[in-house]
């Protein structure tokens, strides 16, 4: 009896400490982007706005910077000496902890075994390692959390480190900035381009084999816009701009026209993935929504209804919230788009197409039925006409999937390099020798600067 009874309290703690990783690592995605945030508003300091770039901010970021330099060197230093030596046995993580008037020698050996246990599943990847250590709340775990806390952290940090590495990468976190020169890892590239010059959903990441790669249609790979490109039909008025018959604007309530735009934060933390059941790229949330949230507009070249240049499948048609019967033109997402046209079907969907009016324009907008957590796959109910024209079964699983009586066929995964067995995350030439050709990251920065100004 007190067998069955300690089991099942082994399995309720540990059930306990998977949704607290869950916590810690929705944390460190957040605080990775604000640690980018700040980096983009100090370098843009003369037109920042001082209410969200305080001195507190900056001195927090200072500070985690530091920190992060001082766990590399730590670590570092135990790899090269091993964790016998004195520097495993001294305090060395004195700046690490602030609570005075308390007993500090246990905490802070338990942090730095910890710490080098995380340097190891890492990889010993200088690049995440510091990335990670910039966290409050990945220092916080190696020094206050539970065991049981700790491993299953450690666990997700590992399945997700390619993910960890993009995230910061396509945000430009200056994350090679203070390390050392014999640290200083090679650029990753994805399809003949350096990460850290893509949009953050202009990557696919691959968790079951630790690979990146650019989303392709047709042979050519896909770019992300955010916003509907120029309509150049002559002769015909753009289908996107408001009309007074739209409604008022869902954003203010305006039957006017004004300057209201849809909300673009939900889209910094969602993520193009690679599934593992053989649905291709779906998209996967890095931070909780609650319901009715909107997530983004569904983006794509805006071509007339009655034409032959849209693709039949993937296109969503554009009509007002008012009369939605009324097709106005096809947004077709195959090689201009955002991350809405990554999302797969489900027969019980997380989110549905909605029209709305917001500002000069109508949109399609992607909003959320219920509740999502961090980490679970975005889906949506692709409709009746996506199935009547393609003869596909469903792959979705879900209770009500229309297909679960049908047997699914064996899923065979998109082919990777060569897998070796000595390690797991260099199972693919995650850095690969090479160079930054014909100054992108340049080109890059130029234009993320002009983007920042509309």
């Amino acid at each position: 009896m007190r067998t069955a009874s300690s089991k099942a309290e082994n399995e309720h703690q540990r059930n306990q400490a998977k949704n607290r990783a869950n916590f810690l690592l929705r944390t460190l995605y957040r605080q990775i982007n604000l640690s980018a945030n700040v980096q983009l508003l100090s370098a843009r300091s003369s037109r920042s706005n001082p209410t969200v770039l305080t001195p507190q901010r900056i001195r927090k970021e200072t500070l985690n910077r530091e920190y992060a330099v001082k766990a590399l060197d730590m670590v570092k230093g135990v790899d090269k000496l091993g964790r016998k030596s004195q520097i495993f046995k001294n305090n060395a993580l004195f700046w690490w902890l602030q609570r005075p008037n308390r007993p500090r020698t246990r905490q802070i050996s338990r942090a730095q075994k910890r710490l080098v246990r995380a340097w190891e599943s890492l990889n010993r990847d200088a690049e995440v390692f510091s990335i990670c250590a910039r966290s409050m709340v990945f220092r916080g775990a190696a020094s206050r959390e539970t065991s049981f806390v700790w491993d299953a952290f450690e666990n997700l940090l590992k399945e997700n480190f390619v993910s960890i590495l993009a995230f910061a990468q396509t945000r430009r976190l200056d994350s090679k900035a203070f390390l050392p020169r014999d640290a200083m890892p090679y650029p990753i590239q994805a399809g003949g381009r350096r990460v850290e010059t893509l949009h953050p959903h202009e990557i696919v990441v691959n968790l079951k084999c630790q690979h990146l790669r650019r989303p392709s249609f047709e042979n050519s790979y896909q770019k992300n816009i955010g916003s509907y490109p120029n309509y150049s039909k002559l002769g015909d008025a753009d289908p996107t701009i408001r009309r007074p018959t739209d409604g008022k604007c869902d954003v203010c309530s305006s039957d006017k026209l004004c300057d209201c735009i849809y909300p673009a934060f939900p889209a910094l933390f969602l993520e193009l993935i690679e599934t593992a059941d053989g649905r291709g790229t779906g998209v996967r949330a890095l931070a909780n929504f609650t319901k009715d949230t909107a997530l983004g507009a569904f983006m794509g070249e805006i071509l007339s209804k009655d034409g032959a240049d849209y693709d039949p499948v993937y296109s969503v048609r554009l009509a007002a919230k008012t009369d939605f019967r009324t097709v106005r033109a096809m947004i077709c997402p195959k090689r201009y788009g955002n991350w809405t046209r990554f999302v797969n079907h489900s027969c019980d969907p997380s989110v549905v197409f909605v029209p709305r009016t917001i500002g000069k324009r109508i949109y399609v907008m992607m909003e959320t039925l219920r509740d999502i957590g961090a980490f679970e796959e975005i889906t949506v109910d692709y409709g009746q006409r996506y199935w009547k024209s393609k003869e596909k079964q469903c792959l979705c699983r879900s209770r009500l999937c229309k297909d679960k009586g049908r047997l699914i066929p064996e899923h065979k995964p998109h082919p990777i390099p060569t897998i070796s067995p000595d390690n797991p995350y260099c199972k693919w030439n995650l850095r690969p020798d090479s160079e930054d050709k014909d100054g992108v990251w340049a080109m890059w920065e130029n234009f993320w600067e002009g983007q920042q100004d509309h």
